[in-house]
């Protein structure tokens, strides 16, 4: 089995998310970006809106959540001001492609194309994009589960997270202006945790779940960094 120094290698690389709203990031990937941290990737976050129309009543903070929620995971972010629920796939490739220069990433992370019935316009309409523009630039993509309503979504790589769950919880408790939605409870992150643990017929732990579109995975590199630290909420 490889060991930790082993996953060490894979530093000095760069994965690149890019989501419609802060905490869009987290929910679905916290854990196994908080891994890609601690062996040494660039962790680099594009946050498209503000979040502006948040149905919170706490307006004005998501951005400021986001770098507390940063600072868990080993991310940095970088934001900008789409309209929400107006922005265009345009828009989306024009930023994401201006990103692209300055960072140079080895992997994109980003929604699971859904059809709007099942999920947010704004998440579809940036998988579209997003996924437009690795193709042409044939950069590795992974598409990160929803938050709710999987329908559509196929996971084929699973990555434990049972290590660092403690700091998933702890980044998505960052966003205390969304914390009232179901969705951020932390019965139900560890809930959909353990579902994808059990989707791979694993008793215990904790996993995250992506739908790889275009090839990039060692497995090694995640299972060597998982093994080192095993800390699990009950």
């Amino acid at each position: 089995m490889n060991t930790y120094s082993d996953a060490n290698n894979f530093g000095q690389q760069t994965v690149l998310t890019i989501y419609a709203h802060a905490d869009d990031e987290v929910l679905p990937a916290a854990g196994t970006l908080s891994l890609m941290s601690k062996a040494g990737w660039n962790v680099r976050c594009l946050i498209l809106t503000d979040g502006s129309l948040s149905s919170s009543s706490i307006k004005g903070t998501r951005h400021q959540e986001a770098e507390e929620a940063g600072k868990i995971i080993g991310a940095s972010y970088e934001f900008y001001a789409l309209e929400e629920c107006n922005f265009s796939t345009q828009a989306v490739i024009k930023v994401a492609e201006e990103a692209i220069g300055r960072w140079q990433p080895d992997l994109i992370i980003t929604h699971a194309p859904q059809p709007e019935k099942y999920g947010h316009r704004d998440h579809e309409v940036c998988a579209i994009a997003v996924s437009n523009v690795a193709t042409r630039k044939n950069i590795p993509l992974w598409y990160s589960a929803p938050p709710v309503f999987l329908r559509g979504f196929e996971p084929n790589f699973f990555v434990d997270i049972t290590s660092v769950i403690e700091e998933k919880v702890a980044a998505i408790g960052c966003y205390e202006s969304e914390i009232n939605k179901a969705f951020m409870q932390l019965d139900a992150i560890l809930v959909l945790s353990r579902f994808w643990a059990r989707e791979l017929g694993q008793k215990d732990g904790y996993f995250e779940a992506f739908e790889i579109s275009r090839q990039w995975v060692d497995a090694s590199f995640f299972a060597a960094i998982a093994n080192t630290n095993k800390q699990v909420i009950n």
